[in-house]
């Protein structure tokens, strides 16, 4: 099945007559910045600044079907997301209007039309300075016969293993924005399982432009990286796969490709600050009996008397000292330890709360415990190190992850100038931010660890599977998102959103679109890029769907009483609130007018019974849950 024709044949002629407009009224007015702004600003991307556009004749791409320009990549040494867009590139022109651009390995000569990706002599004579564009931004702009797609080649502290990797990446965002701008596309979801919208056409020309962009936040990282195999389960607490409906899934689809997907919607980091989450750890299995004896004050103690072999005691010295002598060994370059990086230490307990029963321990909590207890004696460990990282590498930085019963920024604890935090959200996740109460708590711990770092910006962890990984309702909430995003933009240097479940890239998926979009630039608009959406992807179904999604977003109100803590699935009382009766019948009345509108166009259908997944699986559930109805 080709899954990229429908959303194209029903607007080619549209398209095409507004794109020669487009460029007609670019060709009167290259001497007027703004108007070209206005023209080549669709509403659902992110705004760039525009710059004043040089003054030459249109750059043929392709015309009448026939490639004119070819494609040279000057980066001697491309990053893999590069060589992601720079394939993408040619894929997408070639199904936009048939012509097979060739890329070159030498710059082409200069009566030869040219899409040049990344800094080089021709570039910079063009005058783009790559050293001065901000880490992760890019450059647009044209030449005669040129087409120059410019990022930032500001140098990064170089990164370690598979966790601490940060790259500069803007030409292969700069890739990605003329796909999106020029040629028209959009990726809502894998290309495979129909996510890629293409707008075909006869001919390809880039107006005379120029202007430039960057991410508002350099960590837009969405995990799992590698994606999900098929079948897959719906929520995590399902024994067994749900079954997508006959048709959902192209014959042959075995994937739901993430690292294929993800560079298209600019997911990366340059934050060169990244947490070894939960490091070290697996002492049982990697230690022998008799040296976790010989290190047992190390490892909490627990009420019983016994030692939790998973968890450190932050009160020991012996704790302090074998994380130490992973940045020795690690900076000193005689080794490399898991919890340190090229450019900082991890202080991350292990995956349960901090309750440590030693008299040191229970002495810095208060009497019982206090609420803010586990908050002091990681706090106080925490600066320690910084003072001792600071006083022998002052190059270095100590990075702390808040979480469990700690995430609370301790008031009495006055932390060096080498500190970096990433905020987990565990218990107020994004999805259970539409509650006031929840809202306000995470974001006045925010602010309060950036305090506590100098104001410098901080990032966060976030969970996208808290909410569509519960239950097979379907949970959108891209408004939060925006707003969230918008509210702290100066706080936050970006997001790790821990996913888990393939229900969010499925029924969640119009919202983590939105999420990745945001993290780029939180001024996106929001209504316009569902709007988009709905129309490229659902075609004769896109006013249905629109609505249908519409309905979705009155998870964002928080129309219910319950608390909803971490809970792994939302209980039958909330559900009651968030979907009754009449909604339920509502959302079926429009799920079943949508199949009826797409049932003679297969691609559309196909695209709508994916995003549905666990619809039905959604009304059996309301039908068992209101019928039990107190």
């Amino acid at each position: 099945m080709k899954l990229e024709t429908d959303c194209g044949k029903r607007t080619t002629r549209r398209q095409s007559m507004r794109r020669r407009i487009a460029f007609l009224i670019l060709a009167i007015a290259m001497a007027v910045p703004a108007l070209a702004a206005v023209e080549l600003q669709p509403r659902d991307l992110t705004p760039v600044t525009w710059l004043k556009a040089p003054a030459h004749p249109p750059v043929e791409i392709v015309r009448d079907r026939q490639a004119r320009a070819v494609v040279y990549l000057a980066d001697a040494k491309p990053s893999p997301r590069l060589k992601r867009l720079v394939a993408e590139l040619v894929q997408v022109v070639r199904a936009s209007t048939g012509a097979a651009l060739e890329q070159v390995a030498q710059a082409p000569a200069a009566d030869r039309p040219a899409i040049v990706i990344g800094d080089c002599e021709e570039s910079r004579k063009a005058g783009i300075d790559a050293a001065n564009i901000s880490v992760e931004g890019f450059v647009v702009k044209t030449a005669p016969g040129r087409v120059f797609l410019v990022g930032s080649t500001e140098a990064l502290p170089g990164g370690t293993g598979r966790w601490a990797v940060w790259i500069n990446d803007g030409t292969a965002w700069a890739v990605a924005d003329f796909l999106e701008r020029f040629v028209g596309v959009r990726w809502y979801w894998p290309t495979d399982l129909g996510g890629r919208c293409i707008v075909p056409a006869q001919t390809l020309v880039v107006p005379p432009v120029h202007y430039r962009d960057q991410p508002v936040f350099r960590q837009r990282t969405f995990h799992p990286q590698e994606g999900w195999r098929l079948p897959t389960k719906a929520r995590w607490f399902d024994k067994q796969p749900l079954p997508f409906a006959p048709g959902a899934i192209p014959d042959g689809v075995k994937l739901i490709d993430m690292p294929d997907y993800l560079p298209l919607v600019r997911d990366g980091n340059s934050w060169p600050y990244v947490v070894k989450v939960h490091e070290p750890q697996r002492f049982r299995q990697s230690k022998s009996p008799e040296w976790l004896q010989a290190h047992k004050n190390m490892f909490e103690l627990k009420a019983d008397g016994s030692r939790n072999w998973g968890m450190f005691c932050y009160s020991a010295q012996e704790t302090f000292d074998y994380l130490l002598a992973g940045c020795e060994r690690t900076w000193g370059k005689t080794g490399a330890d898991s919890w340190v990086t090229s450019t900082c230490v991890t202080i991350s307990p292990g995956d349960s709360a901090v309750t440590c029963h030693c008299a040191e321990c229970r002495k810095t909590m208060g009497p019982g415990g206090s609420a803010t207890g586990a908050s002091r004696v990681m706090g106080l460990f925490v600066k320690r190190m910084c003072e001792e990282v600071k006083r022998r590498w002052p190059d270095k930085k100590v990075i702390f992850l808040p979480y469990w019963n700690y995430q609370a920024c301790p008031k009495d604890v006055e932390f060096p100038d080498n500190l970096t935090v990433m905020v987990c959200g565990v218990g107020s996740p994004m999805a259970l931010r539409c509650k006031a109460g929840r809202r306000r708590a995470a974001e006045d711990n925010l602010r309060a660890w950036k305090a506590a770092v100098g104001g410098n910006p901080i990032t966060n962890w976030d969970y996208s599977d808290r909410g569509s990984g519960w239950t097979h309702g379907p949970i959108q909430y891209p408004r939060l998102v925006r707003d969230f995003y918008q509210t702290n933009r100066g706080s936050l240097a970006g997001t790790f959103i821990n996913g888990g479940i393939a229900s969010d890239w499925t029924t969640s998926a119009p919202t983590l679109y939105v999420w990745m979009r945001v993290l780029w630039n939180p001024d996106v608009d929001v209504d316009a890029l569902l709007d988009e959406m709905c129309r490229r992807l659902y075609g004769p179904a896109a006013g249905t769907v629109r609505e249908l999604i519409e309905v979705q977003c009155r998870w964002e109100t928080g129309p219910w009483s319950h608390n909803l803590p971490d809970a792994g699935r939302i209980p039958p009382e909330v559900f009651r609130q968030v979907w009754p009766a009449e909604v339920v019948a509502q959302m079926k009345a429009l799920r079943d007018k949508a199949l009826l509108e797409v049932a003679n166009d297969p691609v559309a259908r196909q695209r709508f019974l994916y995003w549905t997944w666990t619809f039905d699986a959604f009304l059996k559930d309301a039908e068992e849950i209101h019928d039990k109805t107190p």
